[in-house]
């Protein structure tokens, strides 16, 4: 065991270099502690069972959301949670609707009207 944690250690350093602080690679240690619970997700099984799901899983990035499929903490949200994450990612980038020139096109021709009569008075006054 203690030779094991020696050739991690020496693994950590040759990618995180020499940091005082604990560094590990999230998906590793994610998979490591969910194999230990009993939470891992079951490729073979979802390929079966859900093929749509398994290729999220495989394919998509590592997300909590899969250790909570099956073992205990088990959540039923979960799938629609990894099937729906890159919509929830790209909508939090999108920019508000800005109304058209349509809908506003009452407001330019009341602004046009309101210029004409001010340019005149304008005029006159410098006269």
């Amino acid at each position: 065991m203690v030779n094991e944690l020696n050739e991690e250690e020496g693994e950590k350093k040759s990618w995180f270099g020499r940091s005082e602080t604990l560094s590990t690679d999230y998906v590793n240690y994610m998979d490591e502690l969910s194999s230990f619970i009993g939470c891992k997700p079951k490729l073979p099984l979802l390929c079966i069972t859900d093929p749509k799901l398994a290729f999220e899983v495989f394919f998509g990035p590592c997300s909590p959301y899969q250790f909570r499929l099956m073992g205990p903490g088990k959540w039923n949200g979960a799938r629609k949670a990894i099937l729906n994450q890159w919509n929830r990612t790209i909508s939090a980038t999108r920019t508000r609707v800005v109304p058209s020139l349509q809908e506003c096109s009452w407001i330019i021709t009341l602004v046009k009207l309101m210029f004409l009569p001010l340019l005149l008075a304008v005029f006159l006054a410098w006269s």
